[in-house]
């Protein structure tokens, strides 16, 4: 059968091909192609792969499998490249042969990259991967990798995938972020073809134009998908009648015109998959070779499979082809076909692995033999660190467990350690919820039969709590499992759910309570030669005593607990130890240490192909803090995957702050909206996210919501561990009360101006006790307090500008200069208010100017270039002293440039209709300005607002 005439596209082509030129001079490229089935995503891949080959590009291709889900890590890519390793020998790509993987996953995708990149010096390659949306995660994250890394090779990679799946939405969704974040993705989403290509295409198939009426039908019924308009063609002119009322009627109508052995064999394919070995085919039918050859030959001839010569396999023409024929499998037939399947599989020459087993067995309903190879395919998916789908097999014994008699022989283990295995790979992906789901499982299956066995059941269920956000569950959990565990006579497990306690005290911040737990849990471990227990205590004991005053002692904690789990090899344990260290190094104030350590843990703990979002997490927060946002910003959209239930809102926060620093306020709501849920059960992330808050309702002049924040806040940090968030609340609210006083002197409201320098006393007041508390646990205690200092002095409208050179100095000492970039453009203005001179003011202003730039933190940039604009300062060089003028009324009021401009008019008493000839705005638009700025000013009366706008001299 001829291939599909290539008609339409012509802009995606064009695209493409300029994608293939760039790959030809050296700069690689993703591109991405999605639509529904049957749009023409194959035919595209295709008709690029015939250009790149004439333009002498090395093309690979290698395709998903789809049905029934094998669950094979990295078998597209495989397949791509089985062809090279046949004539380079299978050794030249370990994980191609049925030999397992020394290493770990990282070294499976520097392997690949390195190969690429050696195929890419001697030619170009394109490399292309179909029908993603089955593929397996390790795939997935394999892909995502190469994207970040082909900018500087002769590498173009294409992939496919169906955008219309329910059932894979989530991880198109995974693998379009990941590939999108890597900076050089080309995205292409294919429509429908318009009417008339979808003719040019009917009539290249047919040789003529078909009759008009055909066509009319064809080109309505197919709504522009070039694979149902050739499937409705084909079936017109086999029929010479009416259309098929439906597609999957016609896909069988195709079918039923081949010999009954054919359907037979076509069948078999369907169970073994779109796609199937020939060998495989030939042993699994109950027909002669010779037989099953002129099968081949007839479904080949009628277009319902394709060979490929190279693999030596056949594939449905279409997957909807391949899912149709085994939607009309009867009951009883499907079993025997999947059964004789496993069957050949089993007894190959290169027998298959449990991976592809399983799912057959299950289809089989051979159960006692899917569960075992579920479990096994569970085990080889361990030892080549593909956790995800370790989980998917361990999800299909789950479900299976019950219909099998003796099914702890069967699995060799019960269905206590089968759900307690799942939980933790689904804590290890990600999945916290499931995990959660699992662990309580586990628990409910023990009950009180064994209590040393439910208390550390206990014990990992609080664990999986905590990760899901739930941290009172967690807490109590923990501490269940400390009963139910005997003090008498001194054992290990007694160790392990004291260590276990002590972190879950720890988590919600009572670290006084936490440390003689942990003491007692590393004496008893040392006693009783619980290395585990003993790692536990020492990290945990090391948080203690840093947020206890004591940080170099908790330091040498932690890094002995680091040291107990390089030599163990725990992953879990490796990223224990390395998110409290680097959390304890920012809390410490050594950022830059804290950002080395992170990014040495990552490239340790990615080898085990664990989840490290939590480690990525901590490095963000302090590159945010050293003004390393564009790095921030490329870690933290990273780690921020859809699938993500373990620890969200930490990620969520750190892209909250870095939103509200570069003025993308709206995307900093759809972050904090998004945390919110966790965030309010637990203490130490409500504060941080009452920070944020509060923080961008400042930057947005809604000083009294920032006030309300602040105080909300407050009133949940009372504890002494909350001490140094008490100092940075008080800060933001000394803020906001500064410029609420600035308001309301404008308004010559002295009352007010009273009620807000009493309130704004208070929180100094507050500010000074809590960074007396916190300063000896942490120097960024010092740094709020002379921020806090510096913001009362505003407050009384006292020009101080060495209270603001001491803060900014204090966070220059610290190496935050997002901190000091505002210190800086504080101490500017007051020089301003003062009246400095303008080579003095201009100094702070230039160091502010700088950092606000490098980092392209916009709202700071906006007051810095007002408060340049306004005092006639030089962001780039000094001038001679310009006369000094008043703040704009945006600045002074709260208002928006437009709103400072009605409210000129309207002092000079224009009416709506006027303002709106003048400003070229609706009379109706006017009168919402004026509102807003009514409600703004908190004044009844246009006149009152007016009588503002003189006092502070705007209406001129």
């Amino acid at each position: 059968m001829e291939p599909t005439p290539f008609v339409g596209r012509a802009e995606e082509f064009d695209r493409l091909e300029r994608a293939l030129r760039r790959a030809r001079s050296g700069v690689g490229s993703t591109v991405l192609v999605a639509g529904e089935a049957g749009i023409g995503k194959s035919r595209l891949a295709s008709e690029l792969t015939t250009r790149a080959r004439a333009a002498g590009f090395e093309v690979l291709v290698g395709r998903c499998i789809d049905l029934i889900g094998t669950e094979l890590p990295y078998q597209p890519f495989a397949e791509a490249l089985r062809p090279w390793a046949a004539r380079h020998g299978e050794g030249a790509l370990p994980w191609l042969s049925q030999v397992r993987p020394a290493g770990s996953q990282l070294r499976v995708f520097e392997e690949t990259l390195a190969l690429f990149s050696g195929l890419a010096a001697a030619a170009p390659v394109l490399l292309v991967l179909e029908d993603l949306h089955w593929a397996d995660a390790s795939t997935l994250d394999l892909l995502v990798f190469l994207a970040h890394n082909l900018a500087e090779r002769r590498l173009l990679l294409l992939a496919t995938y169906r955008a219309d799946g329910l059932s894979s939405a989530e991880r198109v969704r995974r693998l379009a972020d990941g590939v999108r974040r890597s900076g050089s993705a080309l995205e292409l989403e294919l429509g429908p073809l318009e009417h008339e290509a979808v003719r040019a295409l009917l009539t290249a198939r047919r040789g003529a134009p078909p009759p008009q009426s055909v066509a009319e039908g064809i080109v309505a019924r197919s709504e522009g998908n070039p694979f149902f308009a050739e499937e409705l063609l084909a079936a017109a002119g086999a029929q010479g009648s009416e259309i098929p009322r439906s597609l999957r009627d016609l896909l069988l109508q195709r079918v039923a015109r081949l010999d009954r052995r054919t359907q037979g064999l076509l069948k078999l394919a369907a169970a073994a998959g779109r796609e199937v070995d020939y060998l495989l085919l030939r042993d699994a039918a109950a027909l002669a070779e010779l037989a099953v050859r002129g099968c081949l030959r007839e479904a080949v001839d009628h277009g319902v499979l394709v060979p490929d010569q190279a693999t030596g396999r056949f594939r449905f023409r279409h997957a909807l082809l391949a899912e149709a024929v085994y939607e009309t499998l009867l009951p009883g037939e499907r079993e025997e076909l999947h059964a004789r399947l496993a069957v050949e599989l089993e007894r190959g020459e290169a027998p298959a692995s449990a991976a592809e087993l399983a799912p057959h067995w299950e289809a089989a309903g051979r159960t006692a033999e899917a569960l075992g190879a579920s479990v096994e395919a569970a085990r080889e998916a361990e030892t080549v660190f593909g956790p995800a789908e370790a989980l998917a097999h361990l999800e299909r014994a789950l479900r299976l467990w019950g219909a099998v008699p003796d099914a702890t022989a069967v699995a060799g283990l019960d269905l206590v350690e089968l759900s307690s295995w799942a939980a933790q790979l689904a804590l290890q992906t990600d999945a916290a919820p499931r995990a959660v789901e699992l662990g309580r499982r586990a628990v409910a299956l023990v009950g009180g039969a064994d209590p040393v066995r439910a208390a550390l059941l206990h014990e990992r269920l609080g664990n999986y709590l905590f990760a899901a956000g739930s941290r009172d569950a967690g807490l109590a959990a923990r501490e269940r499992a400390v009963v139910l565990v005997p003090a008498q006579p001194p054992s290990a497990v007694r160790a392990h759910v004291l260590a276990a306690l002590g972190h879950a005290l720890m988590l919600v911040w009572r670290h006084e309570a936490s440390r003689p737990i942990c003491e007692q849990a590393l004496t008893l471990s040392r006693a009783v030669g619980a290395r585990s227990a003993e790692f536990r205590a020492d990290a945990v004991l090391g948080v203690d005593l840093a947020y206890l005053g004591h940080g170099d002692e908790g330091l040498d904690h932690l890094r002995v607990a680091l040291r107990l789990a390089e030599q163990s090899g725990d992953p879990g344990e490796l990223v224990f130890a390395y998110c409290w260290l680097t959390d304890v190094l920012t809390m410490l104030g050594r950022l830059r240490e804290s950002i080395r350590v992170a990014a040495a843990a990552v490239s340790v703990v990615r080898a085990y192909g664990v989840a490290h979002g939590t480690i990525i997490s901590n490095q963000v927060e302090a590159l945010i803090a050293t003004g390393d946002w564009d790095e921030a910003d490329r870690l933290g959209a990273a780690a921020l995957r859809p699938s993500t239930a373990n620890w969200p809102h930490f990620r969520r926060l750190n892209r909250a702050a870095l939103a509200v620093g570069r003025g993308d306020f709206d995307d900093a709501r759809v972050h904090l909206e998004a945390a919110y849920a966790t965030v309010r059960g637990d203490e130490r992330a409500s504060p941080a996210y009452d920070l944020l808050v509060a923080e961008l309702a400042l930057w947005e002049r809604r000083w009294t919501d920032a006030e309300t924040v602040v105080g909300d806040g407050l009133e949940r940090t009372r504890t002494p561990e909350a001490a140094l968030i008490r100092v940075q609340l008080c800060a933001q609210g000394l803020r906001a009360q500064a410029d609420l006083a600035a308001l309301a002197r404008a308004r010559r409201a002295a009352d007010a101006v009273r009620d807000r320098l009493g309130r704004a006393r208070k929180l100094l007041v507050a500010a000074r006790r809590a960074a007396a508390e916190a300063a000896p646990v942490t120097p960024n205690a010092v740094g709020w307090r002379a921020q806090a200092e510096a913001e009362y002095a505003r407050a009384r409208d006292e020009a101080r500008p060495a209270s603001w050179s001491e803060a900014a100095a204090r966070w220059e000492q610290l190496e935050r200069p997002p901190l000091a970039a505002y210190c800086r453009w504080r101490q500017a203005e007051a020089l301003v208010a003062a009246g400095a001179g303008r080579a003095d003011a201009s100094v702070p202003l230039r160091d502010a100017h700088a950092v606000a730039a490098r980092i392209r933190a916009q709202p700071l940039l906006r007051e810095l270039a007002l408060l340049a604009t306004r005092a006639r300062l030089d962001l780039a060089c000094s001038e001679p002293e310009p006369p000094h003028t008043k703040p704009p009324m945006e600045d002074l009021l709260g208002l928006t440039p437009r709103e400072a401009e009605v409210l000129t008019l309207v002092a000079r008493g224009h009416t709506n209709r006027e303002i709106a000839q003048a400003l070229v705005i609706s009379i109706k638009t006017t009168g919402h300005h004026v509102s807003h700025i009514l409600h703004k000013l908190d004044v009844p009366t246009r006149a009152d607002a007016a009588a503002i706008a003189h006092r502070i001299g705007a209406a001129r």
